[in-house]
């Protein structure tokens, strides 16, 4: 990742400035008399500052299995907040890392967001929640404000919510644009009313025709390539002219090794495969005259004795324009409203939507599709738009021993919110939830209802319907005990054998928990089970009944003032399809101990899994160390061996270590 010097440079002198000023701020004391030098000026009275400062780095590394993340990792953040005059409040936020990839959305961030009494600012990266269906959970870059004086409600927000990354229909994006506005009336925590307003559109041609790209598409990833046989290297590029160099490395990317230098920009290169073996092999394409290059998504093997593979990540090269410029236009309304002094709360929101998946389709007039007249000129529907709604409402009862909530929630399946990091569209939802106290015992019911198919475009619908019944309680004052069930049914109405579905899952589960008094050498014991049966009754197996019984029972020692143990036995016994049975043992032990008047905590937890023949063990260390009162630094220092009696794969070496500082003023 190829960081802004600009931006490290301006968050290495903030962080100098804001240090120098919040050491003017903070009281002085005289060396002598030890009293207050700067009660009475100026910065020690009107401006404080507090905050976070922390660096974490980790490294990590893995043999006989692909890597799962990056072999060295280094995070920087930085989140001061600056009051002046006890009115106006100004946190800063500041994060830098190197996980970050021209591949992909930036994950680095600056932000600052001012606020006070009645109102918030935000510039720079920020995230803001309008409502469940509108805007939510995304980050945008840019700029805003939300005021709320008196009963007034305001706020309208701008900036992009991603930036150009090149690539197909899966993996790249154009540059998108948001606008969004809500204007209410109430506070958020009484009684509320808003209309909210969120336009996103994304840049027609986010990438200029003189850009550069490479892309590796054979070997990329998973691939297994026998030593001493001739297999291909394939890449495609855009405006690359000049020659290529091809590199191998053997250990995930530390290291490279020339292939061949200075090939033409074919696409193409015959390779006579060469040793030592690996599992941790990736290629890597160089522009000659350009710095663009490119690597295999995933690491691949090279081996004696193994068979030729095609890997299973595709990466077939695609015109970079492939991904289609959307737009998206969201109306709607959200609203909170309380009676009874908060007793009955009433929870809604209406919202409708246009969307169009690729702007470079044809325009239809506004009307030609049931698109209402008034949108003309905000929102030009084209060929492949559609629009849909969303409602959600939402009752809450709540008395001192007792309380209820029902709800019903619809999302059309044309529903599309691209101010949302995440929907589930074309669903509709009933739920109830019930919870009262009786004695010293507390029950809580649920239901929950879901099908999908609302427009009636699918071939059937499926139905699920969820319950659940759980009682916890003290049944003495040693004695703590919860039981549980929860049951699903869930099918379809297709008359079709082979695509019916007749599933159902009942869970059942206690726990109990015994405190021996904290005199006791022996703190407490703890002992759950838990049975899980489920059936399919489908035609395509012969039978379908699964059942799982899983037991642990857990130990907690003193075994000084500074030193605790805590221990812990499990069974899981399982019987797939009344055919597969397994047992898996599980065992852990976790010592616990403080030191240096309780500044240096350390932990060690060895936890070991037996499943058939097979055996895997994790252990972890966390040292916490105490500086001072403002400065605390962690290491943590994970191994886990797996050592499985089936393929090569089930057996590696798993190592990650990580270091983590952080200092509050």
């Amino acid at each position: 990742m190829k960081l802004n010097t600009g931006f490290v440079v301006s968050l290495i002198t903030g962080i100098v400035l804001i240090f120098q000023l919040s050491a003017y701020s903070q009281p002085q004391q005289n060396e002598t008399t030890g009293q207050d030098t700067t009660s009475g000026s100026f910065l020690g009275k009107n401006v404080t500052i507090s905050g976070e400062l922390g660096l974490y780095g980790e490294l990590y590394s893995i043999s006989g299995q692909n890597k799962r993340r990056p072999s060295s990792t280094g995070r920087i953040y930085f989140r001061p907040t600056l009051t002046l005059f006890n009115l106006i409040s100004i946190p800063f936020d500041f994060f830098i890392s190197t996980e970050g990839s021209s591949t992909r959305q930036d994950i680095n961030r600056f932000g600052i967001t001012p606020s006070w009494d009645w109102g918030t600012a935000y510039l720079g990266d920020f995230s803001i929640n309008y409502s469940n269906y509108t805007l939510n959970g995304i980050t945008i870059r840019g700029g805003g404000v939300s005021i709320n004086p008196g009963i007034f409600r305001f706020s309208t927000v701008s900036g992009f919510t991603q930036r150009t990354v090149q690539g197909g229909a899966s993996n790249g994006s154009f540059k998108r644009f948001l606008f969004g506005t809500k204007i209410g009336i109430g506070r958020e925590e009484d009684s509320y009313v808003d209309l909210i307003f969120v336009k996103l559109k994304d840049k027609v041609e986010p990438i200029s025709p003189g850009t550069k790209s490479i892309n590796v598409i054979e070997p990329n990833g998973n691939d297994e390539l026998p030593i001493g046989t001739i297999q291909a290297i394939r890449w495609g590029s855009v405006n690359i002219k000049g020659n290529v160099d091809i590199e191998i490395s053997r250990d995930g990317g530390s290291t490279f090794q020339p292939i061949a230098n200075d090939q033409p920009n074919t696409g193409y290169y015959e390779w006579t495969v060469t040793g030592p073996e690996t599992f941790q092999a990736l290629i890597r394409i160089t522009s000659i005259e350009d710095p663009v290059s490119d690597l295999s998504d995933e690491l691949f093997r090279i081996g004696i004795g193994i068979k030729a593979k095609k890997g299973d990540i595709l990466s077939e090269y695609v015109n970079p324009f492939a991904v289609t410029p959307q737009e998206n236009l969201v109306i709607g309304t959200a609203g909170r409203l309380e009676f009874m002094d908060e007793q009955l709360v009433l929870k809604f929101e209406f919202t409708g939507s246009a969307y169009s998946k690729d702007l470079r389709a044809k325009e239809l007039n506004a009307d030609s599709k049931g698109f209402p007249k008034f949108l003309e000129g905000i929102f030009n529907p084209r060929n492949g738009s559609n629009a849909d709604y969303a409602l959600s409402t939402e009752a809450n009862l709540n008395l001192s021993n007792f309380n209820f909530r029902v709800g019903y929630r619809s999302i059309g399946a044309g529903y599309t919110s691209l101010g949302l990091s995440y929907l589930l569209n074309d669903q509709r939802e009933y739920f109830a939830s019930t919870s009262f106290s009786i004695s010293r015992a507390s029950v809580n019911l649920n239901y929950n209802r879901t099908n999908d198919n609302l427009n009636d475009q699918k071939l059937f619908t499926t139905v699920r319907n969820n319950y659940g019944v759980s009682v916890n309680g003290n049944i003495s004052d040693f004695w703590n005990a919860g039981i549980f069930l929860n049951m699903l049914n869930m099918g379809n109405d297709s008359e079709n054998d082979t695509t019916k579905v007749d599933f159902s899952n009942i869970i059942f589960g206690t726990n109990q928990v015994f405190f021996l008094g904290r005199e006791s050498f022996l703190r407490s014991i703890s002992f759950n089970y838990n049975y899980q049966t489920s059936d399919n009754k489908s035609v395509l197996l012969k039978k379908g009944t699964t059942d799982i019984h899983s037991v642990n029972l857990g130990f907690a020692f003193i075994l000084s003032e500074n030193f605790s143990l805590n221990s812990s036995a499990g069974l899981i016994s399982s019987t797939i399809y009344d055919t597969l049975k397994s047992t898996t043992k599980n065992i852990s032990v976790g010592v616990q101990h403080r030191a240096i008047d309780n500044k240096l905590s350390n932990s060690l937890t060895i936890a070991n899994s037996f499943y058939e023949s097979s055996n895997s063990i994790r252990t972890s260390l966390v040292s916490t160390y105490s500086i001072s009162r403002s400065d605390l630094i962690s290491l943590n220092f994970s191994i886990f061996n797996s050592r499985g009696s089936g393929t090569k794969s089930s057996r590696f070496d798993e190592l990650a270590a990580s270091l983590n500082y952080s200092h509050r003023f």
